[in-house]
C-alpha cells in the first residue's frame, strides 16, 4: 500500500493544481504505520531512494543553452516579458550563471507533478552569501511581487543549511512532516519524529537532517547535486549529494482568503534561485514518474 497517497476521504485525486477538496489539512494517518511497509523509509539513507516506477524512463535536459524554455521572476517585479532582457540569468554553454544581482528565479514554462529533478550547483564569488535553491511546486498564475518568489517550496543551497525546505512566506503551501521535538529538524517517524505540520503563516521552515551530523556538501568552488522526488501533492524528498535529507507530505494550497490549508497542490513548474549571489547551475535534468 502506497501511504503516501492521499487520504481517500479527500476525493479522487484531480489534474488541476486547483483541484477541490473538503478534506482537512492533517498528516496522513497511515504515514505512521508506514515505516514498516517501507513507503516512508526508516532512516537517512546513505543513497538516492529508488524510482521503480521510473526505472525505464530517461533523463531529460530542462536547459539547452537557452533560456526560452523558462520564466524568469524578480522580485518587484515578478514575472517579466523577455527572458533575455535582463542581466541576472545568464545563458552559457552547459551551464546557466546567476550573476550576484536581484532576487528572483528562473522557472519553466510548463508545471509537471510526478517527477525526478536534479541539478548539479557550484558556489562563484568566494565572498558571497552562498544562498539559493532548488524550487518545486512553482505558481506560474502569480502576480505577487513582494517577495523574491511566487507560491512554491524552496529547497535551499544554503551553505549551512543544503536541503531544507522554506515554504513561500504569506503565499504557500501547507505541509507536513516529521520532526525531531523541540527542534524544527526533519526527523524520520521511527526515530522518534513527531508529527508536524509547517504554515506558511508562521513556521514555515523545516531543516535538513544530515547523516552523523556531517554536512553533505563538498569544499567550496566544487560542485554538488540537488536531487527532488516529487510525488504532486503526496510527497517531496530532498537529497543532497546522494544524501536523502528531508521530506514534506500533504502538500496543500490555502484557502482563498484564509490562513488555512485547502485543496492539494499537485503541480507547478521548477525553478533555479538567485538569492544575490553568484552562483553556476549545469546538468538540469527530469526524469518523469508514472502515478500509479
Amino acid at each position: 500500500m502506497n501511504s503516501t497517497r492521499p487520504n481517500p476521504r479527500c476525493g479522487a485525486r484531480g489534474n488541476s493544481r486547483r483541484a477541490s477538496s473538503s478534506c482537512r489539512w492533517i498528516v496522513l494517518p497511515l504515514l505512521l504505520a508506514a515505516a514498516a511497509s517501507g513507503a516512508v523509509p526508516p532512516a537517512i539513507a546513505a543513497a538516492p531512494s529508488s524510482d521503480p516506477s521510473a526505472s525505464a524512463a530517461e533523463w531529460e535536459p530542462l536547459y539547452n543553452d537557452s533560456l526560452d524554455d523558462f520564466r524568469i521572476y524578480f522580485r518587484g517585479t515578478g514575472y517579466i516579458d523577455d527572458v533575455n532582457a535582463q542581466d541576472v540569468f545568464i545563458a552559457e554553454p552547459g551551464q546557466i550563471h546567476v550573476r550576484q544581482s536581484t532576487n528572483g528565479l528562473i522557472t519553466t514554462k510548463i508545471p509537471y507533478s510526478y517527477y525526478h529533478v536534479r541539478v548539479d550547483y557550484r558556489w562563484g564569488d568566494p565572498n558571497g552569501s552562498k544562498n539559493a535553491g532548488l524550487m518545486t511546486h512553482v505558481d506560474l498564475e502569480s502576480t505577487a511581487v513582494r517577495d523574491n518568489r511566487p507560491l512554491s517550496i524552496e529547497i535551499n543551497m544554503k551553505e549551512d543549511a543544503p536541503g531544507s525546505i522554506w515554504l513561500a512566506s504569506e503565499l504557500g503551501p501547507f505541509g507536513s512532516t516529521f520532526i525531531e521535538e523541540g527542534t524544527k529538524r526533519y526527523l524520520p517517524e521511527d526515530q522518534g519524529g513527531q508529527p508536524h505540520d509547517a504554515t506558511p503563516f508562521g513556521d514555515r521552515t523545516i531543516h535538513a537532517r544530515y547523516l552523523n551530523d556531517q554536512l553533505p556538501t563538498n569544499p567550496d568552488g566544487e560542485w554538488n547535486t540537488m536531487e527532488a522526488i516529487v510525488r504532486g501533492a503526496e510527497s517531496l524528498e530532498i537529497i543532497v549529494n546522494g544524501q536523502v535529507v528531508n521530506r514534506l507530505y500533504d502538500i496543500r494550497l490555502p484557502l482563498e482568503g484564509e490562513k488555512q490549508p485547502g485543496p492539494p497542490l499537485t503541480e507547478g513548474s521548477i525553478g533555479l534561485q538567485s538569492e544575490g549571489q553568484e552562483i553556476f547551475y549545469r546538468n538540469f535534468e527530469i526524469k518523469k514518474l508514472s502515478e500509479d
